[in-house]
């Protein structure tokens, strides 16, 4: 039992990274639904992994520190979990909008950094050094907070995309600036080894 209790970190770092994909799918099922009650029901769903799979970002790590369980497979498994749950849901965002240019620019900034520092981690032989910076934790609850936005617009009774869209927007371009400069720390140690 206790060797099932020092793996569970790991398995609900893996389950975000599953979540993304599956609540972004959820999520544009919900945008192409016919029944209004099935698309509520659709998005309720991709809201509420989105929400789930969030948190476990923070409980991961807090079980693996009390359960003595920190591992170099989690600390590289962390980060690309979290990329494949935001990423996931910023895409269907993109999937949703049509495309929208204003929304896909900055979401192919979000996602390019995240691929780009995540195959640092694997090409470089200093992979291993490239530890998770203050800035790059900011950039991901940021990142949490924005993707989660339109479902909390929407829960506030905010229904009609048209009267906050274009804010939303804003604050993608900001957390692609952001995303971006948190590139720089990973860069700049990838270059010194």
């Amino acid at each position: 039992m206790n060797s099932l209790l020092r793996h569970s970190p790991n398995a609900l770092t893996l389950a975000r990274a599953l979540a993304g994909p599956l609540g972004a799918l959820l999520l544009v099922q919900s945008s192409q639904a016919s029944v209004e009650s099935e698309a509520v029901r659709l998005g309720l769903l991709a809201a509420l992994i989105f929400i789930i799979a969030a948190l476990t970002d923070w409980l991961d790590g807090w079980l693996a520190r009390l359960l003595n369980a920190e591992s170099a497979l989690g600390a590289l498994l962390d980060p690309i979990a979290d990329k494949c749950l935001v990423g996931g849901y910023l895409i269907a965002y993109c999937a949703i909008s049509g495309f929208d240019a204003w929304l896909v620019l900055p979401v192919m900034v979000i996602v390019g950094r995240d691929v780009a520092v995540t195959a640092l981690r694997f090409i470089r032989p200093s992979a291993g050094t490239l530890h998770v910076t203050l800035m790059a934790k900011i950039k991901t609850a940021l990142q949490m907070i924005i993707t989660a936005a339109p479902f909390a617009l929407i829960i506030m009774g905010l229904r009609d995309p048209a009267l906050w869209y274009h804010y939303w927007i804003g604050a993608v371009w900001f957390l692609a600036l952001v995303t971006a400069w948190s590139a720089w720390p990973y860069c700049r140690a990838a270059l010194r080894h």
